[in-house]
């Protein structure tokens, strides 16, 4: 299990049947206007539907890689808080008075960013039986997908700019695909600032170092449900799925981007807990559960040195 890992409230198998009692729930209606009228029912699948999309979402949800994970309260004010270590040894010289260190403390203030997930749940449709109810549950917890990891991988790729305190490069470019002589490099560099090294990306990006020597096969299934398809050099090599969208014709997860991390992660995300304003209503007009709910989180690449990436152009 990868460290940081968010639990869900729901096994792999319970997700299964939650959404087969989903479906199984608007069976017993025989018409629109029973739904409209049954306010209980509309809040209570309603509910079900976002932890659902919640649960499936944090199931695979590979953020937990490259971030520390913290939450807060609505309303509350978030920063980090560093303690820095400023003693050191002096050469004493009898007679003079003593020097006295003592730590000093470093604040950041965190920023969050709040998204609004609305979507509407067409209820002359799932009567007609056109749509399973349970896919707006797949649907919420893909977009919720799509928001975390672009937004934790875009700050790490914008933060990895410049070199670290040794003058090393948090960043290689190498035209084509990525080499032996380019991975190893950047290994070198990170291993001499972190530990537990992974290698993360598209299957695309990754797959021309399962060719390279020192590289070895991984095939144990509970590793498999992680992306962890192998090892190169003592670090994980870590397959990201990218969540093609088809509609919009984008891509979450870039296929010339590699990012090196380590165990000690530089990078924080901070949530803040607004469950309190998910919500849903009737439009009676349109025949739509419109449903919704909002998620507020921030990400901050304190360390950037931490990290690394490799650009293939």
């Amino acid at each position: 299990m990868i460290p940081g890992m968010r639990v869900a409230k729901r096994t792999k198998d319970e997700l299964a049947e939650a959404k087969q009692a989903i479906n199984e729930s608007f069976k017993r209606f025989k018409s629109i206007g029973e739904i409209v009228a049954d306010t209980k029912f509309c809040y209570e699948v309603s509910e079900l539907v976002r932890q659902v999309a919640v649960d499936e979402f944090n199931l695979s949800d590979p953020t937990p890689l490259f971030v520390n994970r913290a939450s807060a309260q609505l309303g509350d004010t978030i920063e980090i808080e560093e303690t820095v270590n400023t003693m050191k040894a002096i050469r004493r010289h009898p007679g003079s008075h003593p020097m006295a260190f003592t730590p000093t403390k470093r604040k950041t203030s965190i920023t969050t960013k709040q998204y609004d997930l609305p979507f509407a749940m067409d209820l002359e449709k799932i009567i007609r039986r056109q749509v399973d109810p349970s896919v707006f549950a797949e649907h919420a917890a893909q977009a919720l997908s799509r928001v975390y990891i672009s937004t934790v991988l875009s700050a790490i790729d914008a933060a990895a700019t410049g070199t670290d305190h040794y003058s090393r490069n948090l960043r290689a470019t190498k035209s084509g695909d990525v080499d032996a002589t380019t991975l190893d490099g950047v290994l070198r560099s990170l291993g001499d600032v972190n530990g537990d090294v992974f290698i993360a990306g598209r299957y695309y990006a990754l797959f021309p170092i399962t060719s390279f020597t020192g590289y070895s096969n991984e095939l144990v299934n509970e590793i498999h449900a992680t992306g962890l398809i192998g090892r190169y050099k003592g670090a994980r090599v870590v397959v990201l799925q990218d969540d093609f969208n088809w509609y919009y014709n984008s891509a979450t997860i870039p296929a010339n981007r590699i990012y090196i991390g380590g165990g000690n992660k530089g990078a924080f995300l901070h949530e803040r807990d607004v469950s309190a304003l998910n919500y849903q209503s009737v439009d009676t007009e349109r025949a739509w559960l419109k449903n919704g709910f909002r998620v507020d989180f921030g990400v901050t690449v304190l360390q950037p040195w931490k990290f690394r990436v490799i650009e293939l152009t």
